[in-house]
């Protein structure tokens, strides 16, 4: 990311521009809504770091649909060359996608989320950024570049 801005100030402006969205979960796991508009999509992106000491090896991301009888919900995570993706297949149930390990080490992962029909879809992320173990949390910090919940 090519911003100044100190962590702190990006951590604040990303708490302030998803208190609207979203309803915590956990540390790094929120609830969003996609609108009815077959098309409508979430777009974010998570910021990896060695903060505490651990550099990053790979942002580990899986999602749930709340939502009974709602279409498909996938996300598809970039990080350079480097791409993954996990879909739930079925809304309503307590099963999540299987996960995501995108190994990109430190730096800034795009997440895109979609649906695969019209119909409003209701969805748990839980992202983490890893260290190479996958057991120890590394630096995470998010910005909200698109939310379509209409």
């Amino acid at each position: 990311m090519n911003s100044p801005m100190p962590r702190a100030l990006r951590r604040a402006a990303l708490a302030v521009s998803t208190a609207a969205l979203t309803t915590a979960a956990g540390a790094h796991s929120f609830v969003f809504t996609l609108g009815d508009a077959a098309a409508a999509t979430h777009y974010f992106g998570v910021i990896c770091s060695g903060e505490g000491g651990n550099d990053t090896d790979h942002l580990f991301l899986e999602l749930r649909t709340t939502t009974s009888n709602a279409p498909a919900v996938s996300a598809q995570v970039i990080k350079g060359p480097v791409a993954t993706n996990t879909t739930d297949p079925v809304g309503g149930d307590v099963a999540f996608s299987p996960a995501t390990r995108t190994r990109g080490g430190n730096g800034l992962y795009q997440v895109l989320i979609n649906k695969a029909g019209p119909g409003v879809v209701t969805f748990a992320v839980n992202a983490h950024c890893l260290d190479v173990t996958g057991t120890q949390h590394t630096g995470t910090d998010g910005v909200v570049y698109q939310y379509q919940d209409r």
